[in-house]
Formats: structure tokens, sequence, C-alpha cells
């Protein structure tokens, strides 16, 4: 195992309840500048190829893709879409065929019944695997994808190559994840079911992430944020977790990357997972939140250290 650790030598010290207040304000900040950008990444979203689609596991699975070379298929995080790739896809895309599906109910994908668990979307991806033919690729995944990626290697151990997990660890809906909730969402929003009343408020207090949701998924479905969230906050809210038998039946080399300042997991947690894990390496950015990929100043960091490790799993010349 390999553990690359980067440490920060300026701290600052605040009291417990200073320190709350001013993350919870950067958090804010970072979440708008981040839709922003994400905006900005889907307007001008034109080097990839055309909408392509293919029928998995019971649903019509939206995807692009991109370059040539051994497959590398990567996984988007909870409310995104496969656009949400498309920095790293550029650069990965030079060694890599890098294969982007939008998730069950995101983009452009289906979800006739309406139903999300990480279990189904573990199926999903295994059947979009076999429906593509793709031989042993490598499997990224970031936050919902990195639980994805956990339990989809876990399930199915030679499926994949080697695996990257990002912004996730084998434990979701812990007390400090669901801070991380209340901190993107709004204060008082419930674990399980969400009401009206519960979206009203969402739209109220985040107006910027419902247009999100409204432009990202299922542009043609105005309130289909609403039938959306309802649908999958159950899954995002409620706790669920693998094993440390599941953990260890992961035997290919899996990278974790993860934000030091992560509003959703620990380092700790992080660091549990690491040590579980047969084959595994560990990556923290410093003076990032969870989403290490397009916080400002740490992309060409994470960048390298992605393709660093996927380029090791690459066959030597002989």
């Amino acid at each position: 195992m390999m553990l690359f650790l980067f440490n920060l030598n300026n701290m600052v010290f605040y009291t417990e309840s200073d320190w709350r207040g001013v993350m919870n304000h950067i958090f804010k900040l970072a979440f708008i500048f981040i839709i922003n950008i994400i905006f900005l990444i889907n307007a001008s979203a034109t080097t990839m190829d055309k909408d392509k689609f293919v029928e998995a596991n019971g649903i019509k699975i939206h995807y692009v893709e991109e370059g040539e070379g051994p497959p590398l298929l990567l996984i988007h995080g909870g409310g995104l879409t496969a656009k949400s790739w498309q920095g790293l896809a550029k650069e990965a895309s030079r060694y890599f065929r890098v294969i982007m599906p939008d998730s069950r109910g995101h983009g452009l994908t289906n979800n006739p019944q309406g139903t999300f668990s990480y279990d189904l979307m573990v199926e999903d991806m295994a059947a979009f695997v076999k429906a593509l033919k793709l031989e042993k690729p490598l499997v990224m995944g970031y936050s919902d994808g990195g639980m994805v990626v956990l339990k989809l290697t876990s399930r199915y151990p030679d499926l994949a190559h080697a695996a990257i997990v990002g912004g996730a660890t084998h434990r979701f809906a812990t007390a400090h994840y669901m801070q991380g909730m209340e901190i993107f969402y709004g204060k008082g929003m419930p674990q399980g079911q969400l009401t009206d009343r519960d979206l009203d408020k969402m739209a109220s207090d985040a107006p910027g992430m419902v247009k999100f949701y409204q432009n990202m998924h299922h542009p043609e479905q105005k309130d289909y944020w609403r039938t959306f969230l309802k649908g999958v906050w159950p899954m995002w809210t409620t706790p669920t977790s693998l094993t440390e038998e599941e953990v260890k039946k992961i035997h290919i080399p899996v990278l974790l990357l993860a934000g030091d300042r992560d509003e959703f997991f620990t380092v700790e947690e992080v660091t549990e997972l690491y040590r579980l894990l047969p084959q595994a390496e560990m990556t923290l950015i410093p003076g990032s939140g969870h989403a290490i990929f397009q916080t400002p100043g740490k992309t060409p960091l994470f960048y390298a250290v992605v393709l660093e490790f996927l380029q090791r799993q690459l066959p030597k010349a002989s």
C-alpha cells in the first residue's frame, strides 16, 4: 500500500463556533462558484462525441465518449451528469477511450419506475459494461459514483482492472455527511422522504441549485427536479455501508482521492477505508472540499494524480 499526504504549513486557529460559521459561508460561496462553472462547461460542451444511448438493466442509458485506447469508465456524482467529467476527459482521452454515462434518472438517462438505490445503480453499471462489451475497464467514480464503484468492484471482483474512488467512503449518511447536506441544501432538510413543502423551502433557499437541476436533468420537463429529488433523497440520506468483508473483496488496485476539507466525509473515514482495502493508495488534496475537480487552483493536481495512477495500470511495453 502507498499513502500520499499533502500537508498544510500555514494554520489559522478559530474557536469551534467561529470556524463553523466561516466554513459554512465559504462552502456556500464555493457551491455557487461550482454551479456557475458547470453552467459554463455545459454551454461549451462541444468537444465530446454525439449523444449515445444503450439499453441496460431495463433503462435507456445516455452516454458520451472521447478518445481511443484502453476503456476508462467515469461515473459521476449525485445530481451531476456525464458533462461534469469534460475537463478530465480532455486530458485522459489522450491515452484512453473515456466513457461517461449519465446515471439512472440523471441527465438524459431515464428511470421509468422512479426508484433509486446504490445497489440498483451498481447493476446498471454492470449491465452497461456488458452491453458495450468493455473488457476489464478502468473505473472511476466520484461521490455517489464512488459508492457505486466500491459496490461494483466488491460484487463483481473481476469486472474492472483498477479503480479510483473520489469523494466517497464505504459509509454514507453519517452525522458528518448530514452536516454537509445542510450546507448544500439548507438546514432542516429531513432524512428519508421529501415533501412538497421541503422542496418549496429548498427552491427559496437555493434557487441556483434548482435552476442547475432544471438545466441538467431532463430539461424538457420543467418540474422534473422535484421528481428527481423526491426519488433520490431517500438514497442520499439513508445510512448505508459496505461491510469490512465486502470491502476486502475488492482485490484490484484502488486509488482513494479526498479533499482534506470534504464537507461530507472526514479524512479519518477515508483513512479507515484505505486500511481495509488490500491494494490501496490514498491522496489527500490540501485546501479542497468535496468537489475537488472543480476547486479553483486544485484541478491540475487532481488531473495529475488521476492520470499518473491510471497510466501505471497500463501494461508495460516489453
